[in-house]
């Protein structure tokens, strides 16, 4: 038979049994924090991975364009034409109205691809004397790309022309197309505009 405990034991014994599962509540509660601020941390570094591998590379080519004196980017009356201080133009004065993105076998208006290089687009345009062949190559590379424009242009002097906005690229075919020119110029300048306007937006034409 167990000997009875006094009423001072009793006491200590229920202290003791007391403390013991505040003690226990303290470690769940501790371990739960440290599981928590790892799950955080997990979380954070999943983030940020993210984000690197999201972020869009720079090419590690060769730059071929350069730096064009901005002009301004003042709307005109649509239908008025604008003279600029590069060929083909990279900033300026432009119609309200911007050219949607796309490729196009017709030329399309200079002041209205201003205001789509203002928007972020990059313009890729060639001169009409170049082969079917090169232009068959330039709609491959570009078909994929939401912010080109690809359009024929009779001004340009050069067989290819690459336009961002304050950035241009020129240069002829030669031997062969060099098409990672242009994959890199567009991944270089793309959104690089005053404005960030996302791709398909309402409100641009066709023409």
């Amino acid at each position: 038979m167990e000997e009875q405990l006094t009423k001072y034991e009793q006491k200590k014994l229920r202290k003791q049994e007391k403390e013991e599962r505040r003690a226990k509540a303290k470690q769940r509660s501790s371990l739960s924090k440290w599981l928590v601020y790892l799950l955080l941390g997990a979380l954070t570094v999943g983030v940020v991975v993210l984000v690197v591998l999201s972020r869009p590379k720079t090419p590690t080519t060769p730059d071929y364009s350069v730096s064009v004196p901005n002009e301004g980017a003042a709307h005109v009356d649509q239908g008025t034409q604008v003279s600029y201080n590069s060929n083909p133009p990279t900033s300026g004065n432009h119609w309200p109205t911007p050219l949607k993105e796309g490729l196009y076998d017709e030329e399309k208006p200079d002041e209205a691809i201003i205001h789509s290089l203002e928007h972020g687009r990059v313009w890729v345009s060639y001169n009409p004397r170049v082969s079917q062949d090169v232009v068959e190559q330039l709609k491959n590379v570009l078909k994929n790309q939401p912010l080109a424009i690809l359009t024929p242009r009779s001004a340009n002097a050069s067989d290819i022309a690459l336009a961002a906005w304050d950035r241009l690229d020129t240069f002829d075919v030669g031997d062969a197309l060099d098409t990672q020119r242009i994959i890199d110029f567009v991944s270089r300048y793309k959104n690089t505009g005053p404005e960030r306007v996302p791709a398909g937006s309402p409100g641009a034409s066709s023409y």
